[in-house]
């Protein structure tokens, strides 16, 4: 059983309902749209195929809603414009009809402003660099190429370490993070989020809207990474969105940085995504490199929650053989992994437990852990723990079990909670037994309630599956 989740993006490639069904046969656990592309009706139609599909296969399945966020992105083209090193472009947020030279349409008033703040222009997250030549007074930009290639329609770009003068979480967005509820969405991810007070603001919206939605901080820009630390705290997850981050930092920057918050955010029980270019030669091609192979299996080894497929099957040719892919890089992976030490001051009951639940499983070699959660609480806190067996839930809630589809090594069934909790047990083992994760003679630690002659308590036990 693979612990580590998998997100796919959705897009052309597979947005019909059989596409869906295909990727979570294939083990898809979590659905991406992406807010930056697509039409409102678009989107809801996706949403209630993914929706219908899991119901089908019942498999809880949870849905990431991907906002645009305040980013700059050229205009529209009928053909893309070649641009060939040496030449010379304008970057302007009007119209040039009398300009001699290829003009490229920007979608932000303030572009020559905060161009002023950086020597060159990234096209395509660092596919073209553009060197700036100068700033017109006028609001547009002159830049020289620095290499051969095109620019298309609705292409993004970076001016790296520049902060630029617009909100992280833009009108658009709130609109359609307030959509996103009305769905029943699961999570949010927010773009190019700059400080640990936009996150509150979006997570006070999304209470006040009486939501439970998952608010994920994309660490995405400079800035993001001066307030890592403040962020992770106050969000409910992070995504390492390395293409725009590649683009805003010196590549060779990343690996570290990856690598300190997955350990950050796993010390903190805060679920975390490695994301962008994980099979990106998988968009036209059937396999994958080996550099790309190595780069799924790194984020194994780290204990990411979530590794997420994006071009690979929103566009690409190959989205199910991409999928089936990343699965096998992590199954293989994690079968060479060690276990970690679970020991340590617990910070509340739930950690405790947790740590009791791991220790136990360790020492006597058992194969799984069984979870009686109502919240999740306590199934995101022995996952905290990255144990090498799976966390099999029981819950009695849907949504609650579709959030809990992002943490490392959880699968979840429904089960209703009665006021003996034994039957309760009895219950989840059936609906374990039912969806093959358990069969009778197996010997799980149960982590629940249970009764005593003074009222209920919190146990974790070795039982063995009738």
């Amino acid at each position: 059983m693979r612990l580590t989740k998998i997100i796919c993006t959705l897009g052309p490639a597979t947005a019909s309902p059989e596409s869906i069904r295909g990727l979570l046969e294939r083990g898809m656990n979590v659905a991406r749209i992406n807010f930056s592309h697509g039409s409102r009706e678009q989107h809801t139609a996706m949403i209630a195929a993914v929706q219908e599909a899991g119901k089908a296969l019942g498999i809880p399945v949870g849905i990431l809603l991907d906002t645009k966020g305040a980013e700059i992105r050229t205009g529209d083209r009928k053909v893309p414009l070649a641009v060939h090193a040496g030449d010379e472009l304008v970057f302007s947020p009007f119209d040039m009809p009398e300009e001699k030279r290829p003009v490229v349409h920007v979608n932000y008033d303030g572009f020559a402003s905060d161009v002023r703040n950086t020597p060159r222009i990234l096209v395509d997250n660092g596919e073209m660099v553009f060197e700036v030549v100068s700033v017109d007074p006028k609001g547009f930009v002159v830049a020289r190429a620095n290499d051969d290639g095109s620019i298309g329609s609705r292409r993004h770009i970076n001016l790296p370490g520049v902060d630029i003068d617009l909100p992280s979480v833009t009108a658009k967005d709130w609109d359609d993070i307030a959509f996103g509820i009305d769905q029943g969405m699961d999570y949010v991810a927010l773009s190019f989020i700059r400080t640990a007070k936009e996150m509150a603001e979006v997570k006070e919206f999304i209470r006040n809207r009486g939501s439970h939605m998952l608010a994920i901080a994309k660490i995405e820009t400079q800035l993001a990474v001066d307030n890592l630390d403040a962020i992770i705290d106050a969000s409910d997850g992070v995504m390492i969105a390395r293409g725009d981050l590649g683009a805003e930092i010196p590549f060779e920057r990343i690996p570290a940085i990856q690598h300190f918050i997955i350990e950050r955010c796993t010390a903190l029980g805060k679920p975390v995504i490695v994301a962008t270019h994980m099979l990106e030669s998988m968009t036209q091609h059937p396999m994958p490199t080996r550099a790309e192979v190595t780069d799924v299996a790194h984020a194994a080894m780290g204990r990411t929650d979530c590794t997420m497929l994006s071009g690979e099957t929103a566009g690409g040719k190959h989205p199910f053989l991409a999928l089936e892919a990343m699965d096998r890089i992590l199954r293989e992976t994690e079968s060479h992994l060690s276990p970690l030490d679970p020991t340590g001051m617990s910070v509340d009951e739930h950690d405790a437990r947790a740590r009791a639940a791991v220790s136990m499983a360790n020492a006597l070699r058992i194969p799984a852990i069984a979870v009686l959660t109502r919240s999740g609480k306590t199934a995101a806190a022995v996952s905290r723990l990255r144990p090498l067996m799976p966390i099999l839930t029981a819950a009695p809630a849907d949504d609650v079990r579709r959030r809990m589809q992002i943490l490392y090594g959880v699968q979840s069934v429904a089960v209703e909670f009665h006021t003996d909790p034994e039957q309760t047990v009895q219950e989840a083992f059936r609906a374990f037994r039912a969806k093959n994760l358990l069969k009778s003679g197996d010997r799980i630690v149960l982590v629940s309630d249970t009764k005593t002659q003074s009222g209920r308590i919190g146990s974790v036990q070795v039982r063995t599956v009738d």
